[in-house]
Protein backbone atom coordinates (compact mmCIF):
# COMPACT_ATOMS: atom_id res chain seq x y z
CA UNK A 1 0.00 0.00 0.00
CA UNK A 2 1.71 3.19 -0.97
CA UNK A 3 0.49 7.05 -0.89
CA UNK A 4 1.76 9.95 -3.05
CA UNK A 5 3.28 12.76 -1.41
CA UNK A 6 0.34 14.89 -0.92
CA UNK A 7 -1.70 12.30 0.30
CA UNK A 8 -2.73 12.63 3.85
CA UNK A 9 -3.87 8.73 3.69
CA UNK A 10 -1.64 6.69 6.55
CA UNK A 11 0.16 3.67 5.66
CA UNK A 12 -0.30 2.01 8.80
CA UNK A 13 -3.41 2.01 10.69
CA UNK A 14 -4.62 1.54 14.28
CA UNK A 15 -7.31 -0.09 14.87
CA UNK A 16 -9.16 -0.49 17.93
CA UNK A 17 -11.98 -1.89 19.89
CA UNK A 18 -13.17 -2.30 23.59
CA UNK A 19 -14.89 -5.11 26.09
CA UNK A 20 -15.43 -5.93 29.24
CA UNK A 21 -14.08 -8.63 31.12
CA UNK A 22 -15.41 -8.71 34.66
CA UNK A 23 -14.87 -4.80 36.21
CA UNK A 24 -11.90 -4.79 33.66
CA UNK A 25 -11.89 -2.93 30.35
CA UNK A 26 -10.12 -4.10 27.87
CA UNK A 27 -9.01 -2.46 24.73
CA UNK A 28 -7.31 -4.31 21.96
CA UNK A 29 -5.24 -2.74 19.72
CA UNK A 30 -3.98 -3.79 16.25
CA UNK A 31 -1.42 -2.13 14.36
CA UNK A 32 1.35 0.53 14.35
CA UNK A 33 1.64 2.16 17.86
CA UNK A 34 3.33 5.41 15.96
CA UNK A 35 3.88 8.82 17.00
CA UNK A 36 0.34 10.11 15.30
CA UNK A 37 -1.35 6.94 16.82
CA UNK A 38 -0.18 7.85 20.57
CA UNK A 39 -3.33 10.71 20.23
CA UNK A 40 -5.71 7.96 18.52
CA UNK A 41 -5.17 5.40 21.26
CA UNK A 42 -5.04 8.24 23.87
CA UNK A 43 -8.28 9.46 22.64
CA UNK A 44 -10.00 5.80 22.81
CA UNK A 45 -8.77 5.07 26.40
CA UNK A 46 -10.17 8.35 27.50
CA UNK A 47 -13.51 7.73 25.33
CA UNK A 48 -14.34 3.98 26.40
CA UNK A 49 -12.47 3.05 29.58
CA UNK A 50 -11.85 6.19 31.99
CA UNK A 51 -14.94 5.38 33.67
CA UNK A 52 -14.86 1.69 35.24
CA UNK A 53 -14.10 0.83 38.40
CA UNK A 54 -11.58 -1.74 37.88
CA UNK A 55 -8.06 -2.14 36.05
CA UNK A 56 -7.20 -1.13 32.60
CA UNK A 57 -6.52 -3.78 30.35
CA UNK A 58 -4.64 -3.18 26.51
CA UNK A 59 -4.34 -6.17 24.60
CA UNK A 60 -1.33 -5.68 22.42
CA UNK A 61 -0.93 -9.11 21.03
CA UNK A 62 -1.84 -7.73 17.57
CA UNK A 63 0.77 -4.76 17.88
CA UNK A 64 3.84 -4.51 15.34
CA UNK A 65 5.76 -1.20 16.02
CA UNK A 66 6.12 0.38 19.33
CA UNK A 67 7.31 4.24 18.99
CA UNK A 68 8.08 6.53 22.17
CA UNK A 69 5.12 8.55 22.35
CA UNK A 70 2.83 5.65 23.24
CA UNK A 71 5.37 4.38 25.46
CA UNK A 72 4.94 8.04 27.47
CA UNK A 73 1.42 7.53 27.10
CA UNK A 74 1.59 3.89 28.94
CA UNK A 75 3.53 5.35 31.40
CA UNK A 76 1.54 8.86 32.01
CA UNK A 77 -1.69 6.62 32.23
CA UNK A 78 0.09 3.98 34.63
CA UNK A 79 0.58 6.94 36.93
CA UNK A 80 -2.84 8.32 36.43
CA UNK A 81 -4.37 5.13 37.31
CA UNK A 82 -2.23 4.45 40.26
CA UNK A 83 -3.43 7.21 42.03
CA UNK A 84 -7.44 6.44 41.58
CA UNK A 85 -5.84 2.62 43.12
CA UNK A 86 -6.26 1.29 39.85
CA UNK A 87 -3.87 -0.82 37.55
CA UNK A 88 -2.54 -0.43 33.88
CA UNK A 89 -2.26 -3.84 32.44
CA UNK A 90 -0.63 -4.80 28.85
CA UNK A 91 -1.52 -7.77 28.00
CA UNK A 92 0.20 -10.27 25.38
CA UNK A 93 2.65 -7.52 23.47
CA UNK A 94 3.79 -9.20 20.66
CA UNK A 95 7.81 -10.16 20.68
CA UNK A 96 8.47 -6.44 19.04
CA UNK A 97 6.25 -4.46 21.21
CA UNK A 98 7.28 -6.44 24.09
CA UNK A 99 10.96 -5.48 23.41
CA UNK A 100 10.29 -1.78 23.03
CA UNK A 101 8.55 -1.71 26.58
CA UNK A 102 11.53 -3.45 28.01
CA UNK A 103 14.09 -0.95 26.78
CA UNK A 104 11.89 1.57 28.08
CA UNK A 105 11.83 0.12 31.33
CA UNK A 106 7.80 -0.53 31.07
CA UNK A 107 7.88 -4.31 31.88
CA UNK A 108 6.46 -3.98 34.82
CA UNK A 109 3.24 -3.25 33.25
CA UNK A 110 3.01 -6.22 31.09
CA UNK A 111 0.52 -8.40 32.73
CA UNK A 112 2.01 -11.91 33.61
CA UNK A 113 -1.47 -13.45 34.47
Amino acid sequence: MTAGRGSRRRLWRLDTKTSIEGQNPVLFVEGRLGHHAAAELEAAVNRHLSDAAGDVIIDMSGVDYVSSAPLKLFAALADRLSEKGRRLRLREPSVSARLALELAGLQALVDSA
